[in-house]
């Protein structure tokens, strides 16, 4: 089995990573660009078709390591996934209105959840809930994977924090599927693990090869670890090794941590503005990050950490706290934590200005100084001039 994980890896980084270069010279070729413009960080053009690579490791891969025992459900986990591949391409190539693509996602996630059967219907108590009915089940799925959708998409927004953070959850749930006897879902997720791989390559250190991944790359991403997601979390309740998860939903919560807390806060500051939730701006956490003096590596390995630790903290907060009580404590600390940073951001830029405004005070100074000392002179030298006359 190990030996099976390392080929599956192998192979998805080997599609991705030959792909990338063909994907850039093509996006050279025609001009598919993302220009940069006041709101992106970047400021050079670069070819942002880079989730095309990641869709061919994910998927070819994926056909051909998996051995068949993952059910019917995996056929429209790839069609929703090529649904989302060919509005991605379309909004990276010739931009979608943001309604366009909420349908198609509305679409997609209807798709895997009453044909392909991922729902959620286990809580753990959470709320004191803990198996609801269909009628609950099914709308609630159908709206956590839009959410994660669209969470994935907005952090995307600095080089290899979405890939960085997908490939710490797809190598997570890729672990826990493998040793629990789910080899085909195991399977998948490696397939994504190998592929992010060699897009961060590319999209750190690409050089002229540099690549963004794009909204193709990011709704690829959500669509995928959404279902995922609810896979483990309906899988773990029926689990009884020493894998088994006892606060699952807090657990996926601290892989998620990131996007969840990210879409939340800026979902409500554009609600509070009187806007759609879907209008950008730089509000995001690593918005934020790179305005206290953070590079995008710094940033995105920070956040990725950051993912680590939520992560261990609810594995261990389950042992001491109800999975309610714990929930809460998770997106307390995870908020409070982004208010912190937002405080000491604003210290900076607030340091910056009056720094700023003090090295102009100066410079108007010496300037004055200098035209008062140059009129002095002038003074004197026509003095001296009519003294002589």
């Amino acid at each position: 089995m190990n030996f099976t994980i390392l080929l599956n890896l192998l192979t998805s980084f080997t599609l991705a990573y030959f792909a990338i270069p063909s994907i850039v010279k093509i996006s050279h070729s025609k001009s598919l660009f993302d220009v940069p413009d006041q709101r992106k960080l970047n400021k050079v053009v670069v070819p942002t078709l880079g989730g095309v690579s990641i869709f061919l490791g994910l998927v070819l891969s994926s056909l051909i390591f998996m051995n068949g025992t993952g059910g019917f459900g995996f056929r429209y986990l790839f069609a929703a996934l090529v649904m989302m591949f060919f509005i991605g391409m379309k909004d990276d190539l010739i931009i979608l209105s943001a309604n366009r693509k909420l349908f198609v996602q509305i679409l997609a996630a209807i798709i895997l959840v009453v044909l392909g059967n991922y729902k959620i219907s286990n809580f753990y108590g959470l709320a004191n809930v803990v198996e609801v009915s269909e009628w609950i089940s099914i709308p609630f799925s159908i709206l956590f994977i839009i959410f994660i959708m669209n969470a994935v998409n907005l952090i995307d927004g600095i080089d290899g924090l979405a890939a960085g953070i997908s490939l710490l959850i797809s190598f997570c749930f890729g672990i826990w599927f493998y040793f629990t006897g789910h080899a085909d879902y195991g399977t998948a997720c490696f397939a994504l693990t190998g592929s992010l791989l060699a897009f961060l390559r590319f999209n750190l250190w690409g050089g002229n090869n540099k690549v963004f991944m794009g909204d193709t790359g990011s709704l690829i991403l959500g669509t995928f670890l959404a279902t995922i997601a609810i896979k483990f979390n309906e899988l773990n309740f029926t689990t009884y090794n020493d894998l088994y998860v006892k606060h699952a939903p807090i657990f996926i919560l601290g892989l998620f941590i990131v996007p969840v807390t990210d879409t939340l806060r800026v979902f409500t500051i554009r609600l509070r503005d009187k806007r759609s939730p879907f209008d950008p701006d730089m509000n995001h956490f690593h918005h934020l990050l790179i305005k206290s003096g953070m590079t995008h590596i710094q940033a995105s390995g920070f956040l990725v950490t950051y993912t680590g630790l939520f992560t261990i903290f609810a594995l261990t907060i389950q042992q001491y706290a109800s999975i309610t009580i714990g929930f809460a404590i998770m997106l307390t600390m995870s908020f409070c934590l982004v208010g912190a940073i937002f405080f000491r951001m604003k210290r900076i830029e607030e340091r910056n200005i009056l720094e700023e405004a003090t090295s102009r005070s100066k410079t108007i100074s010496l300037d004055f100084w200098r035209t008062s000392n140059n009129r002095e002179e002038t003074d004197r030298s026509s003095q001296k001039s009519r003294a002589i006359q």
